[in-house]
């Protein structure tokens, strides 16, 4: 599971141009490996990445009106574009990937954000991906499968629950972009 782990961080990444490029999937992997060295991709799940990668793209208008659905007193523009990222990957996995738990995307999802974003963004992110997980949606399209072993032990539970998200004043800085 190590490699999905450092997979998932290289698509927060890649997730995280993206805001910044109009460039595909495969044009925004080709660019990674290419500047990180391709043995690199011994070390990655490409169709993991790639799924993932294609997936958030064509879907990105609705996973970001649910995301935005559940951030309390936030708008979607002050959501920095790291957390924004991690927030689409995990959305993603939680509509779109059968073989993926929801608490495996929340656990991994806050990890990353406590990681690459600050302490303050992991008990957001946990907050925003526990509402949209216990949520039936509605999706105009069937669930996507990636193929790849269950998660499903990979990670302990980790108790995410909805009332561990302390609501924030929109005047607080946590979790925007600087």
């Amino acid at each position: 599971m190590i490699m999905r782990k450092r997979t998932r961080e290289i698509a927060m990444e890649l997730l995280y141009q993206s805001t910044m490029n109009e460039k595909t999937a495969e044009e925004l992997m080709d660019d990674y490996f290419e500047d990180n060295q391709d043995d690199l991709r011994e070390d990655t799940d490409l169709k993991y990445l790639e799924d993932v990668l294609s997936g958030v793209m064509s879907h990105k208008e609705n996973i970001d009106k649910l995301i935005e659905k559940y951030l309390v007193n936030w708008k979607l523009s002050r959501v920095s574009k790291i957390n924004l990222s991690i927030l689409r990957l995990a959305t993603y996995e939680i509509l779109y990937v059968d073989n993926i738990p929801d608490n495996v995307s929340i656990y991994e999802a806050v990890e990353m954000a406590k990681k690459y974003s600050d302490e303050s963004s992991g008990s957001f992110v946990n907050g925003v991906l526990d509402k949209i997980s216990h949520t039936d949606h509605d999706l105009s399209a069937a669930p996507l499968t990636v193929n790849a072993e269950s998660e499903a032990d990979a990670v302990p539970e980790t108790g995410v629950i909805e009332s561990e998200m302390k609501e924030e004043p929109e005047t607080e800085e946590r979790g925007t972009e600087e």
